[in-house]
């Protein structure tokens, strides 16, 4: 059974404040039927906050409007929540407790002490637990509400990267960080001769302090010119690379929803200033396509697969890429495939493997 999802779209088909994309979020609000989810219950809404000298997530005007749909839909309660260390500086980009009319939660507490631990058997690659936050926890209503942007690791984050690696403990983080990977260097092998590092077009080598290979996988293309011109053999390429990265997401974003009834969860996700990198780098950079709009449902895949979907119809906006950006050729490739060289599909492939829903949609659109 396909999922009914609501989208408004950002371009108006009339010059009327009334079609403007700020007053087809209150519409499109209105029809997600939040009462019969928030009714009389604590919501907790988790989003990123950015951070550093980026201005390109969520703006305040439209999570003000959210807080008030979801107040005036007879919540007992609602917060924002996000990390420790992005609610520090959040003020710089706008974000207040004044503006949004409700509190601004550390997703793990002030002391990062406020969590639940669920264990995984058998582990996934050395990830034997899921950390989870303890505020959302305590929420009977989860609301996702995501920025859209490109990612170096997973090919972009939405939905799901909103909940994996913002609703946990710092340690969760690294924890799934730590399965980012492809790429095997064996040191006793390895003459330290450089070869890799300089026949690397993306720059993601560099040998550490102690002489260890390091690679930074937000660069890395998988374009296996460091295994080919290794005169050692010093490093091959394994079969699972960026994929373990997003199935530990997934997995991870599986096990929260899995605590709220699937009428208790709510999903947006915002397709506006989408940049080529994670709002994490602390930066803006020239948006990738047009602004699209906004999708909301209550099936993470669905909103996961549409989003997708839609930016994919999209033509690349030039001067968007750094310059001397590695872009693949193939239009048969999703976009950000084409940017980022990994499968952004992939991590819905598995939520919907999880059981978090389904891929198969319908589109209502707000007029």
């Amino acid at each position: 059974m396909s999922a009914r999802l609501l989208f408004a779209a950002f371009a108006p088909k009339t010059l009327e404040p009334a079609n403007s994309i700020g007053n087809k979020f209150q519409r499109l609000l209105e029809k997600l039927d939040l009462p019969s989810a928030v009714g009389n219950r604590t919501v907790a809404v988790k989003m990123h906050l950015g951070g550093g000298g980026g201005f390109s997530t969520i703006h305040p005007f439209f999570v003000r409007k959210l807080i008030q749909a979801v107040r005036k839909a007879g919540a007992r309660e609602v917060f924002v929540t996000d990390l420790r260390r992005d609610i520090s500086g959040a003020i710089d980009r706008g974000y207040t407790e004044e503006v949004f009319g409700c509190r601004i939660v550390p997703v793990c507490g002030e002391d990062e002490r406020d969590f639940k631990t669920f264990p995984v058997e058998p582990p996934f690659h050395g990830m034997d637990r899921i950390e989870l936050s303890g505020a959302i926890l305590k929420a009977d209503v989860l609301l996702d509400f995501s920025h859209v942007k490109g990612h170096g690791v997973c090919g972009f984050g939405g939905a799901s990267k909103n909940l994996s690696m913002g609703a946990v403990t710092d340690k969760m983080r690294q924890m799934l960080h730590g399965l980012e990977g492809g790429l095997v260097w064996k040191e006793e092998k390895c003459s330290h001769c450089g070869s890799c590092i300089a026949n690397c077009p993306n720059g993601a080598m560099k040998f550490d302090e102690n002489g260890r290979l390091d690679v930074f996988y937000h660069n890395c293309k998988f374009c296996r010119h460091c295994v080919l011109i290794c005169p050692e053999q010093a490093i091959t390429m394994t079969a699972g690379g960026y994929l373990d990265f997003q199935k530990g997401m997934a997995m991870t974003s599986a096990k929260l929803l899995e605590q709220f009834p699937e009428d208790r969860r709510l999903f947006i996700n915002m397709l506006m200033d989408t940049t080529i990198f994670c709002d994490c780098w602390s930066m803006t950079t020239p948006r990738l396509i047009p602004d699209i709009g906004i999708l909301a449902g209550r099936d993470i895949v669905a909103v996961e697969q549409a989003t997708l979907d839609l930016i994919n119809r999209e033509e690349l906006i030039p001067k968007s890429l750094p310059e001397g950006w590695d872009l693949l050729e193939d239009r048969s490739l999703h976009l950000f495939e084409r940017i980022h060289h990994k499968d952004p599909y992939a991590v819905v492939r598995y939520l919907e493997e999880l059981g978090c829903g389904t891929a198969d949609y319908a589109l209502e659109e707000i007029e």
